[in-house]
């Protein structure tokens, strides 16, 4: 294996297309020195980052502050237009970017002002005349908390006609996402199709080991060596395989199940002259990772070469794996990648999927399946308080978390498909991890705004260990409550699919005392459940959320059916359902119209008095009021509907970017509630919108469509908020088989 690290510029002839492309490898250095700007400044020395990636997750864990990235790149031919466009992507926060020395722009205000510019592409007019054959691009970052550096976006130098074409490409639904994830629930990495390239392999699927360490690849950049492009890039068979077809041979990409090893697989498979003297490049991460190749000639098929990547840390060395798996490979009589490709083919064949649902729906509802299982902690993880948790998204999206809300929608998906196994395993996750950090919290305003009893469920989401964590800033925690009830929603819909009714018995102490109780508990005078931080991360002092009292209403109202079919004690869960409901009937409906999003804003039009949220109330059937739910809509269409070329709801009409673009866990929501109250029509409209765009994206689901041409946007691929509420919808539309 050839280790390289690759410095100079991608140079495309402008002959026939005037742009530029940056290499994917930078120089980067943290602090702040005004002289990097400089053409002359010697960044030899300087490390290199992965660009676009956050700087967290490439060795500076937890690093807020100045930093600066420093780019050669050559230009063949001069551009002809006296004006360019130079993309540098999205920043997180602040930039101020030189080319050849001269700033060209800056985008948010550094401190001691900060103004934030996170989710803003950096595009920079530029005379031509600035451009010379060798340039240095240089960019002053500013990173104010959270994730930092050149996160996403779009990257290069562009003439307008080409810069229009790039971002107008046309309405949607269209292509618009470029990377697919492979994972086995014990390492993930994430490939390029623009690049041809996996961007980077991680040695543990979700972000952060606790409070201290995140995860960070071990290995980035690999790339097959003068074999040109693809002619397609795929999931094959909508599993976790990734298939890079090439006109003599193939090359697949993934993490196996079969083996239960922390080796990410590169396998070129073809005529054994094509593949035998096949080689990558990659850029190794510090000193921590481990390659190896074996080429194996078959008597009467193709050959195959692999290509192994592991890591060594303080907890796991992948050197022994890696010999093994050599040797097996060597051994053995058939392909591995077949049987990775037949171990979830045999997962996905066996899941109940409505009968009659589309094409298009079922290659997205297969490919959802899998996302769901490679989201999923595997049982051989070597942290074993990680074992069973299921992450709101893959990398590389940025919310490799286990929420606590995105895994309840996984759990019912899994429960309703019939992947009992996992489902369970998720459950006791919840129900073994460490929690009960807040049972008190004095906030600020000297009110403590802890649960107040003892409690199992996180008020917020895990770490990686397994621990509760609340996404604490510099507002407070989080301290939510609607995961307790959307917790024994996601109990209920277990037992009552797959009938065993021994996990509740075995757990039931536990669940009673430390997840419905505490509902319970926390029912205010007025009925709602107390001020909290809110579905959508909002920090005390909090509000109370009608997103949060449908999730506890529906889950007290589940868990008591649950407990009298089961003949345990249930009147007192009744009893607080009805409680919750009648506090909604009371201070959340307004003008007898709609629901609005909290008790607390009383202005309509103002703050969160419109939230998608709401929705909620109506997709779990707290309120039966079909006149109410119809008026709802019509309000809600009025307000926070998408107009087109987009189809569905944003979550309030008066936030910032995040807010207000379109969410497609909402879509999912209001397609199954529009199911419920008898609109089909428009339920199967809401569900086309979101599987046109899927189908031209690998049939993956994204947290968010871009309000200005539907791009995707947010976290890819979505879990909870994605694949999940996208099954849901489609079980509520077809029903079950």
């Amino acid at each position: 294996m050839k280790k390289i690290i690759i410095l100079t510029a991608i140079v495309i002839s402008l002959a026939s297309s005037q742009s530029v492309q940056f290499p994917p490898v930078w120089k980067f250095t943290t602090g702040d020195n005004m002289k990097y700007k400089d053409i002359g400044v010697n960044d030899s020395n300087w490390n290199f980052i992965v660009v676009p990636g956050q700087w967290e997750t490439q060795g500076y864990p937890d690093y807020d502050g100045y930093a600066w990235y420093r780019v050669h790149f050559k230009v063949q031919k001069f551009f002809s237009d006296k004006e360019v466009y130079l993309c540098v992507g999205k920043i997180d926060d602040i930039d101020e970017t030189y080319l050849n020395g001269v700033s060209i722009g800056k985008t948010g205000s550094f401190p001691p002002s900060v103004a934030s510019a996170w989710n803003k592409d950096r595009v920079y007019h530029v005379a031509s005349s600035l451009l010379k054959a060798d340039n240095v691009l240089a960019v002053r970052v500013y990173d104010n908390g959270g994730p930092g550096g050149i996160t996403g976006g779009t990257f290069g130098v562009y003439t307008k006609k080409e810069y229009n074409a790039q971002m107008n490409p046309g309405p949607p639904p269209r292509t618009s996402y470029s990377k697919l994830t492979t994972s086995n629930g014990l390492i993930a990495a994430v490939y390029d199709t623009k690049k041809n390239a996996v961007d980077a392999v991680l040695p543990h699927i979700f972000q952060a080991y606790d409070s201290g360490k995140t995860v960070s690849a071990f290995i980035r950049n690999i790339r097959p060596i003068n074999v040109g492009t693809p002619i397609s890039v795929a999931y094959e068979g909508h599993t976790h395989v990734i298939k890079a077809t090439y006109q003599n041979f193939s090359i697949f990409y993934f993490a196996p199940f079969t083996t239960h090893e922390k080796i990410f697989y590169v396998v070129a498979k073809g005529p054994a002259a094509a593949v035998q003297n096949l080689q990558l490049d990659s850029l190794q991460i510090g000193d921590h990772s481990i390659q190896s190749s074996v080429f194996k000639r078959s008597v009467t098929g193709p050959g195959e070469k692999y290509f192994l990547f592991s890591y060594k840390d303080s907890l796991f060395d992948g050197a022994p794996a890696i010999t093994k798996a050599a040797a097996r490979i060597i051994a053995s009589q058939h392909s591995i990648i077949d049987d990775e490709i037949s171990f979830m083919r045999d997962i996905i064949d066996s899941c109940t999927v409505p009968d009659s649902i589309e094409n298009n729906e079922r290659a997205v509802i297969e490919q959802s399946i899998t996302v769901l299982k490679m989201a999923q902690v595997d049982d051989q993880e070597i942290i074993p308080g990680a074992r069973g948790q299921i992450l709101a998204s893959l990398p590389p999206g940025m919310w490799n978390i286990a929420w606590v809300r995105d895994g309840c929608y996984s759990i019912s998906a899994l429960s309703r498909l019939g992947m009992y196994p996992e489902a369970k395993k998720a459950l006791q996750f919840m129900l073994s991890a460490k929690a009960d950090r807040y049972k008190h919290f004095v906030y600020k305003d000297g009110k403590d705004y802890g649960i107040g009893v003892d409690y199992q469920i996180s008020v917020c989401r895990y770490f990686g260990n397994g621990t509760e964590e609340s996404d604490f800033n510099d507002q407070g925690p989080n301290i939510e409550i609607d995961g307790f009830g959307l917790a024994l929603s996601a109990l209920a819909d277990y037992v009552h699919y797959s009938h065993d009714t021994a996990f509740v018995r075995n757990n039931d102490s536990l669940i009673t005392t430390k997840i419905a109780d505490p509902i319970l508990h926390c029912i205010a005078g007025n009925d709602l459940i107390r001020a909290e931080s809110g579905p959508w991360e909002r920090h005390l002092p909090g509000k109370q959320y009608a997103y949060t009292d449908a999730a506890c209403a529906a889950g007290l109202k589940s868990f008591a059916e649950l407990h009298a079919a089961m003949g345990l004690p249930s009147q007192p869960y009744f009893d607080g359902a009805e409680r919750i409901t009648n506090g909604i009937r009371e201070h959340l409906v307004y003008n007898n119209e709609y629901i609005k999003g909290n008790a607390q804003d009383t202005i309509p039009g103002k703050d969160e008095f419109i939230d998608g949220g709401s929705l909620e109330v109506f997709a779990k059937r707290v309120l039966n009021d079909t006149s109410l739910f119809k008026s709802h809509m019509k309000a809600y269409d009025n307000e926070i509907r998408m107009k087109d070329p987009l189809q569905g709801y944003m979550r309030i009409n008066s936030g910032e970017w995040y807010d207000t673009q379109e969410w497609l866990v909402l879509d999912a929501r209001a397609a199954s509630a529009q199911v419920l109250f008898g609109n089909r029509p428009e339920a199967k409209r809401l569900i086309d919108w979101m599987t046109s765009q899927a189908v031209l994206n690998n049939d993956l689901l994204p947290e968010l469509f871009g309000e200005k041409n539907g791009a995707y946007e947010g976290a890819v691929p979505m879990v909870g908020f994605g694949a999940g509420s996208y099954i849901l919808a489609l079980f509520e539309y077809y029903g079950t088989p």
